[in-house]
């Protein structure tokens, strides 16, 4: 699984030991801001239909009466709460069910993906923290004000406790780019601050969180690390709000701009550069293929393209989907999905060539502000799940063709208007401006 940076050639390997010394605090302190709690100890703020009879909400009801007769993949409802914008409810999908958070709240539950019932739930106690999956695991960074990361490592069935470690180096600011990636004995690479302008990226044991290795490097602005398969990683570029915004470009200098790194020692792979005013940011990886998309801006040509790039480090295939545009783009099950302004497509991993190109109504605003296509989930292989202002768009990723299911309308007013998905393979979360509703998928 991809994972994004998180705000909050020349290389040096660091030695393991000098890990072991780089911090004063006990071992015996390592994950004290962090507690796991039983089923029987937590909550969910998701009311069923005998308590959201007893406590009605105009919005929210209406919310849930339109999703009740929408057709498949919506099925019964099971679980919705109202609140009054501001993003309250935080959902998210795991192998286990839908996970929950409220806004400006680090606290996470862990809801079945059977009954929407607590599983547990884990507190933590600082302000600041980040978050990161598998299938089997649940990792919690904590964000100490004066001090080093705490990584907790989760059971992800039970939220028990397998391991914490102190990660070592500086304090994380809430600028800095922080990044994780599970590896196959769910061990944990970090990508964080290092000294100076430098990333600094260390590798963590699966079994107790040891560190196994750790790298200084220089990995352009640090905003991406992935799995790029046959044990190796991908590490670099930039934010993508960056790649199109001229005067961050026009500060950029000649550099490094990917990394490849092998997961055994973080020794190089290979590195990639780009000259000065022109940089990639990373769409994401597909770890079979053994290939990476990225975003790639051409400052002397001022053209954006989208570009696959091999584990070898060679371009496979390069498009400019949108001549004189920006473009968002997000990798989904060997397609790379494509949008620019109300121009929608998709591209073949494999080979680069156009599937199918659409548009989307301009009036009404089709979707909500802030849409980003790397939100968009999945619901099978074939499908995507897509959040529109007036409707839940199922889209066919091989054909381009859109199926609705209706969201309420409140005319100009963004009441029902949806900010985030979640799809398990049970259940669908629908988080909108002024309820978050949980259904079965049919």
């Amino acid at each position: 699984m991809n994972r994004r940076a998180w705000l909050v050639g020349g290389m040096c390997v660091l030695l393991v030991a000098a890990g072991a010394v780089a911090y004063a605090r006990s071992r015996d302190s390592c994950g004290e801001a962090v507690t796991s709690l039983s089923a029987a100890k937590s909550s969910s703020p998701f009311l069923d239909a005998q308590e959201r009879a007893r406590q009605p909400d105009e919005n929210r009801d209406t919310l849930v009466e339109t999703l009740a007769g929408d057709p498949a993949p919506i099925g019964a409802v099971v679980g919705a709460v109202g609140y009054h914008y501001e993003q309250w409810a935080q959902v998210s999908s795991y192998a286990q069910g839908i996970g929950v958070r409220t806004r400006d709240n680090p606290d996470f539950t862990m809801l079945d993906d059977t009954t929407l019932e607590p599983r547990w739930s884990v507190q933590v106690d600082t302000k600041r923290s980040a978050y990161d999956a598998s299938d089997e695991r649940y990792l919690v960074a904590t964000m100490p004000a004066g001090t080093a990361p705490d990584l907790v490592a989760l059971d992800a069935d039970s939220g028990h406790r397998r391991w914490c470690t102190h990660l070592g180096g500086g304090v994380v600011h809430a600028a800095d780019q922080f990044a994780t990636q599970f590896l196959e004995d769910q061990g944990v690479a970090v990508l964080g601050p290092g000294s100076g302008s430098r990333e600094r990226v260390v590798r963590l044991s699966g079994e107790d969180g040891s560190q196994t290795w750790a790298r200084s490097l220089d990995a352009d602005s640090g905003d991406f690390l992935g799995d790029l398969g046959d044990g190796t990683l991908l590490a670099g570029g930039r934010a993508q709000f960056e790649l199109f915004d001229p005067a961050s470009m026009g500060e950029r200098k000649e550099g490094v701009s990917l990394v490849l790194l092998r997961s055994k020692d973080g020794s190089t792979v290979w590195k990639r550069s780009e000259p000065a005013g022109s940089d990639v940011h990373v769409v994401g990886t597909d770890p079979d293929a053994g290939i990476a998309v990225v975003q790639q801006w051409d400052g002397s040509s001022r053209t954006a393209r989208l570009t696959a790039i091999d584990r070898e480090g060679n371009d496979v295939w390069s498009v400019v989907p949108s001549p004189g545009k920006p473009f968002d783009a997000a990798l989904r099950a060997g397609r790379v999905l494509v949008r620019a302004e109300e121009q929608w497509s998709a591209y073949d991993l494999g080979d680069g060539h156009r599937l199918w190109r659409r548009s989307v109504p301009a009036r009404p605003q089709f979707l909500p502000y802030g849409f980003e296509l790397d939100s968009v989930p999945l619901l099978d292989a074939d499908h995507a799940l897509i959040g529109g202002t007036t409707a839940l768009h199922t889209l066919d990723l091989g054909t381009g063709e859109m199926t609705d299911a209706a969201l309420p309308t409140d005319g100009i007013n963004t009441t029902y208007w949806p900010y985030q998905l979640a799809v398990t393979d049970g259940l669908i979360a629908i988080a909108t401006n002024t309820g978050a509703v949980v259904v079965r998928r049919e």
